[in-house]
C-alpha cells in the first residue's frame, strides 16, 4: 500500500498571486502556509505542489526561469522547516504562442495527470490522499484521481487566476470541504485522518460513537493545529506576520544606519578640512590665496553642516524603525 500524500495548487493556495509569478523574488508565502504545512507532515502526509503554468507556453517565462521560482519556494519554506516531496507542473496550453508547448495535456488540470504520475513515481496511495487549491479545475483533477478535495476560496476572482485568463473547469464539480485558507484546510485533513484512524483502531465506530472498552487518545499528543482554538491560531498567524514584519524592518535599519554613519563620516572630514585651511585665512599675504582659503572653508563648513543634518535625519529614522 502507497503512501498518503496532500496535493497542493501553488499561487493562492500557498503563495501571494501577482498574475503570473515571473520573478523569484515575488515569491511570498501566504500567512500560516508553514503552520500548516509543517501539521500535515507530522501528521504523515507527503506534501507535493501540482501547478499548471501556461506562462511557460504564453512566452512569459522559460522552463528554467520557473526552476528558479521553485527554487525559491523550497528555501523559503526549509527556512521554516518545510521539505516538499515533489514539484510537478504543467508548461502547456493550447492557446500558446510557443509552438512546442502550444497543446493540450493530461497533466494540464482539471486533468488528472500531474497527479497520477506522482502517484506513480513517489509510491502516494490516492486513495488515502487529498487535492488542496482554489479553483474548481483543483477540485476536478483530485476527484478524477480518487482523492478526496479541499477548495480554499479565494478572497477575489473565484475561479480564475489573477490575470483571468485561465477557464477555472467544470465549477460544477463541488469539493468534499471549501475552507478560508491552508491552514484550515491542514486542520480537516488532520481531524479526518485521526478519525479515520480511530476507526481502524476500534475506538469510535463508522458513526462516530466511542466502542466499549476503547480509550481515546492522549490529547497532549494531538499535533499543535489540531488542538488550537481559533483564538490561538489566529494568535500564531499574527506571530508569524509579525516576525516577517521585523525580518523585513531589520533589514531596513542596517541600511538606514550605514547610510547615517556615512553622512557622519563625510561630515567630520569637510569639518577636518576646514579647520586644516582655516589659518590660511589669515596669513596668507596674497589675496587671491587668502579669498580661496575663505572660499575653501566656507564651503567645507556648510557641507560639514549638510552632511551632519543628513546623519542625524538617518539615525533618526533608523532609531523609529
Amino acid at each position: 500500500m502507497g503512501e498518503k500524500c496532500v496535493f497542493l495548487d501553488r499561487d493562492r493556495t500557498i503563495t501571494e498571486d501577482p498574475g503570473y509569478l515571473t520573478d523569484p523574488e515575488a515569491v511570498k508565502l501566504l500567512p500560516g502556509v508553514d503552520l500548516a504545512l509543517r501539521n500535515l507532515a507530522e501528521a504523515g502526509f507527503k506534501l507535493v505542489v501540482v501547478t499548471n503554468q501556461s506562462g511557460i507556453a504564453r512566452g512569459m517565462i522559460a522552463e528554467e526561469g520557473l526552476e528558479k521560482i521553485h527554487s525559491e519556494l523550497r528555501r523559503q519554506l526549509s527556512e521554516r522547516g518545510v521539505y516538499l516531496d515533489g514539484i510537478y507542473y504543467c508548461p502547456f496550453h493550447p492557446e500558446g504562442t510557443i509552438e512546442e508547448y502550444a497543446r493540450e495535456s493530461v497533466d494540464r488540470k482539471p486533468q488528472p495527470g500531474m497527479l497520477l504520475r506522482g502517484a506513480k513515481e513517489l509510491d502516494i496511495d490516492l486513495t488515502a490522499s487529498w487535492m488542496i487549491g482554489d479553483s474548481a479545475r483543483d477540485v476536478e483533477a483530485g476527484q478524477r484521481a480518487g482523492c478526496r478535495t479541499i477548495r480554499v476560496r479565494p478572497a477575489e476572482g473565484e475561479g480564475r487566476d489573477a490575470a483571468g485568463l485561465e477557464p477555472a473547469g467544470d465549477e460544477d464539480a463541488q469539493a468534499d470541504f471549501t475552507v478560508r485558507n491552508l491552514v484550515d484546510a491542514a486542520r480537516v485533513v488532520i481531524r479526518s485522518d485521526a478519525g479515520e484512524q480511530a476507526v481502524a483502531d476500534g475506538e469510535f465506530d463508522v458513526a462516530g460513537a466511542k466502542t466499549a472498552g476503547a480509550t481515546v487518545a492522549d490529547p497532549s499528543r494531538r499535533l499543535p493545529l489540531e488542538s488550537m482554538s481559533e483564538t490561538q491560531l489566529l494568535r500564531e498567524i499574527t506571530r508569524y506576520m509579525r516576525e516577517r514584519d521585523r525580518d523585513s524592518r531589520d533589514a531596513e535599519f542596517s541600511a538606514t544606519s550605514v547610510v547615517a554613519t556615512v553622512f557622519q563620516i563625510l561630515a567630520l572630514m569637510s569639518l577636518a578640512w576646514a579647520l586644516i585651511n582655516m589659518p590660511g585665512m589669515t596669513v596668507a599675504q596674497d589675496f587671491t590665496a587668502a579669498y580661496n582659503r575663505q572660499v575653501i572653508v566656507h564651503v567645507s563648513l556648510l557641507s560639514a553642516g549638510v552632511l551632519q543634518l543628513a546623519a542625524l535625519t538617518f539615525f533618526i529614522l533608523a532609531r523609529r524603525r
